[in-house]
Formats: C-alpha cells, sequence, structure tokens
C-alpha cells in the first residue's frame, strides 16, 4: 500500500462516525480554542499510544490471544455505554456537557479503528514508519476538526448542545456499545 492509498484510506476509516466521533461533536458545544487544540491532542495522544505498539508488538499477541482482543472489546463497550448514559442525564440547560478530553482519550484508546489502523493499515504501508505516523497525524487532525465542525453546527452560537441532539449522541454511543459487546461474544 502506497502511502498515498494508507492516507486515504485512514481518511475513510476515521471519518465514519465511531465513539470518538460521537464524543467530539458532543465535547465541541461551548468550544474555545485551547479546548479544540486539547481535544485534537487528547484523540492524536491515544490513537498513537495504541496504533505503533500494537503495529509492532500487540497484533501477533491479539491473534494469539483472542480472550484479550475480547476483553478490549468487552472494556470498550462498557466505557461507551458509561459516556451514553453520562450524555442522556446531562442536563443540557446547566451548561456545556462536561464530556472533555479525559474522556476523549479513554473512548479513543478503546476505539476499535486504532486496533484496525495498527493491526491491518500500518503494516501495509510501503514507507518509512515516520512518514506513514506524520501522514495519520494528519488524517486525526482533519477528521477531528470536522466531527467538532460538525457539533458547532448542531450546537450553534448558544454553546449547548441541544436536548434532541445530546440524546440522539447518546443513542449512537448505546449503539456502538451494543455493537462491541456483540462483537466480543460473538
Amino acid at each position: 500500500m502506497t502511502l498515498l492509498t494508507f492516507s486515504l484510506g485512514v481518511l475513510a476509516l476515521l471519518i465514519m462516525p465511531g465513539p470518538t466521533n460521537a464524543v467530539l461533536a458532543m465535547a465541541s458545544a461551548g468550544i474555545t480554542a485551547a479546548r479544540l487544540l486539547s481535544l485534537l491532542g487528547a484523540v492524536l495522544a491515544a490513537y498513537l499510544i495504541v496504533i505503533i505498539p500494537v503495529s509492532g508488538i500487540a497484533g501477533p499477541y491479539l491473534q494469539a490471544h483472542p480472550v484479550v482482543a475480547q476483553s478490549v472489546r468487552i472494556v470498550s463497550a462498557i466505557w461507551v455505554l458509561s459516556l451514553a448514559l453520562k450524555l442522556w442525564k446531562a442536563d443540557p440547560d446547566a451548561g456545556a456537557t462536561k464530556i472533555g478530553p479525559r474522556h476523549l482519550f479513554v473512548t479513543t484508546l478503546l476505539n476499535p479503528k486504532a486496533i484496525i489502523i495498527g493491526l491491518t493499515m500500518v503494516p501495509a504501508v510501503e514507507a518509512p514508519l515516520a512518514l506513514a505516523i506524520l501522514s495519520f497525524a494528519a488524517c486525526v487532525t482533519l477528521t477531528s476538526a470536522i466531527w467538532i465542525g460538525l457539533g458547532r453546527l448542531i450546537a450553534g452560537n448558544g454553546g449547548g448542545m441541544p436536548l434532541l441532539a445530546q440524546r440522539c449522541g447518546s443513542a449512537v454511543l448505546m449503539a456502538f456499545s451494543i455493537t462491541l459487546a456483540v462483537s466480543a461474544v460473538a
């Protein structure tokens, strides 16, 4: 896979709705420049913490130990469900829902997209690892900014996420949680 096809593949995978993107959109209410940078940094750091070791070390281990891979999916499902419940219960009139960089970091650490990229895409790229990681970082920044922008469009200038959007975001996270849980036991 060339660097271009790697980058396009990463963009296609990362732009798809998922737990990280849903949390990015919901965390965009009342965003400032500092908050934007902290959200982008949290996503990028979490992805890199997973992808670099998975692409080099964990891939063979996870393939040899499917119970560990299932456990990761179950923990991911539980975390995403806890975020969904927090979002469902949050009072939109009390200001921006406090889903911040810490929540986003953990959600991204547990995001199955990171494992897919680390296990299948990074090892297949025919470019120096540093160049692939740089390209990946650019893709993460672009797609994260798009999801934050989408969240801002939904939230409007009021700074808070409308209750309907908040409940839809919660429902999306619940659906991802169920999907992860089913994939762990199937």
